[in-house]
């Protein structure tokens, strides 16, 4: 049976790296991986609906309680896993991507030890995830993840005098290092975040463990020249024009397009911010700031502009070229999150304790990575056949529907064409300038799929 992964279900060998966890139980690590290969088939299902029968749930509710199966042990060996997968993929640089969501459970009012949302009178859970991706952007795996509640003594109290290491913002730091822990010394790690990251703490750190890092600018910061940073680098001529692919924006309902972005770029020296001369001194940081500018954007939508802040070399219009396409890349840990929320549902988990939850969404995590890699692995290779990742069942039943026929066509369709047969199920018009089918709606048609394969079999 297909699962809502529109792929063929993910094979309980891939879960035998968790036969190392340091757990002295063999019951237990094989109760694991039968729960990950139990909860893979139907992501999007309850506990119970996703179970065999009431007696699989219950030993799945009992793992949940085990107190052996913690966060850091399931996490410690899937990093293992990533490594593996990382060494395999004979890449010299990978990116660690950063990114945080929330989660709400503001109505689960059973639940436990939840904390406070981002807006008003809101429950629920933070996620801070640390995804390894090629340059190219195939996902190989989580390097970190740290998932807390808010406490609710510390609503309303002013944390900018704070120390970075009593603050909510801390979490790019460790993730920064917990990443860097052990980290092939072969292979080039690349830190990247959001605005949320630009934090002098964060490239202070970097510098201090040695790491690199391309980071989206907020603070327009003094430089070494007195000059407030965007203002600086405005003033550069342009280098180069560079054409990048971005992807759909939900939020603003814009569609994905190709956008022409005007290149500059400028090594200079980041001054310590005022407040912070106390802690770090006078010094400076060495950095390259990349400025990319939408030349050609959509009528009535904004521009896109980029200050990137990176502390690798910067010499070419080619090197700037390469740190601006990295970060088009950031937004795969955001389908990454949305194919967690939207697909796994980790929202409507029902559990009656926080620290429930947390072990789940970290075993859902590990799923929605290997969800998240074949599917953008699908289109890296349109071309190759569909029964790579369709059972043959699945693929016949599919094409049936979507042309609306009973024949079956002399070859097995390619991924390309078995993809837009499963957006149309899910609503998508293909029209012109549509570009190409999102996950939302492959979720769609892949949920109208599933229902018509479980009437199939059993019309047979």
């Amino acid at each position: 049976m297909i699962s809502l992964t529109g792929i063929k279900e993910i094979p309980e060998e891939r879960f035998e790296a968790y036969k190392s966890m340091a757990i002295n139980c063999g019951r237990t690590i094989n109760r694991f991986i039968r729960t990950m290969t139990t909860l893979s088939k139907k992501p999007n299902e309850s506990i119970a609906a996703a179970s065999a029968d009431a007696a699989e749930a219950k030993a799945i509710y009992r793992l949940l309680n085990n107190p052996k199966l913690t966060e850091e042990v399931v996490m410690t060996s899937y990093r293992k896993d990533t490594l593996s997968r990382i060494q395999a993929s004979e890449e010299t640089i990978i990116l660690s991507v950063q990114d945080t969501t929330e989660c709400n459970y503001t109505s689960h009012k059973k639940t436990k030890d939840l904390g406070d949302g981002t807006h008003k009178n809101t429950l629920g859970l933070f996620v801070h995830s640390n995804l390894a991706l090629t340059p190219d952007g195939i996902a190989l795996g989580l390097l970190d993840q740290s998932i807390w509640a808010r406490d609710p003594e510390q609503r309303g109290k002013r944390k900018t005098n704070r120390p970075i290491e009593e603050k909510e913002s801390n979490k790019w730091l460790q993730s920064m290092e917990a990443s860097a822990h052990n980290f092939p010394r072969n292979i080039r790690l690349v830190h990247m975040g959001d605005r949320e990251a630009d934090l002098f703490e964060f490239l202070y750190k970097a510098q201090e463990l040695n790491q690199f890092y391309v980071i989206r600018a907020v603070q327009n910061r003094i430089t070494d020249d007195g000059q407030r940073l965007f203002d600086r680098i405005k003033q550069e001529p342009a280098a180069a024009q560079v054409q990048v692919d971005i992807p759909r924006d939900t939020r603003r309902s814009l569609k994905s397009r190709e956008a022409t972005l005007e290149i500059r770029y400028l090594q200079m020296k980041i001054q310590v911010p005022q407040h912070l001369r106390q802690s770090y001194g006078d010094g400076e940081i060495e950095c390259t700031i990349v400025h990319a500018y939408e030349i050609h954007p959509l009528e009535g939508v904004e521009p896109i502009e980029w200050f990137l802040i990176t502390n690798l070399a910067v010499t070419t219009v080619a090197e700037a070229m390469e740190k601006v396409r990295w970060y088009v890349h950031r937004w795969k840990i955001e389908r990454f999150h949305y194919i967690l929320k939207s697909g796994c549902e980790i929202e409507e988990l029902q559990e009656r304790e926080a620290e429930r939850l947390k072990k789940l969404i970290l075993m859902y995590s590990i799923i929605a990575i290997e969800i998240l890699s074949i599917t953008y692995l699908a289109r890296e290779t349109p071309d190759a056949p569909c029964e790579t990742l369709f059972e043959k069942q699945e693929w016949q039943v599919l094409y049936r529907i979507a042309n609306r026929t009973s024949e079956l066509p002399t070859a097995v369709p390619s991924i390309k064409e078995a993809v837009s047969y499963l957006a149309k199920l899910g609503g998508f018009l293909g029209r012109k300038g549509d570009g190409d089918p999102g996950v939302k709606v492959i979720w769609k048609g892949l949920k109208e799929l599933q229902i018509v394969i479980q009437h199939y079999k059993y019309l047979l």
